[in-house]
């Protein structure tokens, strides 16, 4: 998608410089659980997975910087089309939504055990959703001849919200737990996220 490789493009562009001048960058590689909230608009969603890659600095002794991209991968089942006529067989009520966030995100530094930490940020998230929809109604027969897959892209406004339990391991690696939600522009929650990371500061 190419909408997809110039946000990318412009996010790297823009926050690329500032984080190439820091002192300490974490990076992070996270992998887990990824909900949708079935009141967003989708009937019926399955708990699916994602992937994430962040890299952050220190700003300040209390504070860290960054960005943070993650994937999503889930299946939801519309089941108010079900029941839609076909000549044909029946209509495939199994979907497809796929999404990429990228964020750029505030870190506090909270002073509780295992080095508990929040994140807050502001970013951009492109959902690929693709569904089946008939086509081709027949007046006479009262049923469509057959169906096809629409692929959809959106591209929203996201506020994330983290946090995040980490455990060193030696002067670089840590081990870690976390967990999130992102928010639309309305800040309605769209999904929530937990899984493992795990990090290397530079």
């Amino acid at each position: 998608m190419k909408n997809k490789t110039k946000i990318l493009f412009l996010l790297m562009l823009v926050l690329g410089p500032i984080i190439l001048r820091a002192q300490e960058l974490d990076s992070r590689l996270g992998l887990g659980s990824f909900s949708l909230n079935r009141d967003y608009g989708y009937e019926r969603p399955a708990v699916g997975w994602y992937g994430s890659l962040a890299l952050t600095y220190d700003y300040s002794s209390e504070w860290t910087m960054g960005t943070v991209f993650n994937r999503s991968f889930n299946v939801y089942f519309r089941e108010s089309v079900a029941e839609t006529p076909l000549l044909i067989g029946n209509l495939p009520t199994r979907a497809e939504v796929n999404s990429d966030h990228f964020s750029f995100i505030f870190s506090r530094k909270i002073p509780f055990p295992l080095g508990l930490k929040g994140q807050i940020g502001l970013g951009l998230a492109i959902d690929e959703n693709r569904f089946y929809q008939p086509i081709l109604f027949d007046e006479e027969q009262g049923a469509y001849r057959g169906f096809n897959l629409v692929e959809q892209y959106q591209v929203g406004l996201i506020f994330p919200g983290q946090i995040a339990v980490r455990k060193a391991l030696g002067n670089r690696w840590h081990l870690g737990l976390q967990a999130g939600v992102f928010l639309d522009q309305h800040f309605r929650m769209r999904s929530s996220f937990w899984g493992p990371e795990l990090g290397y500061r530079f």
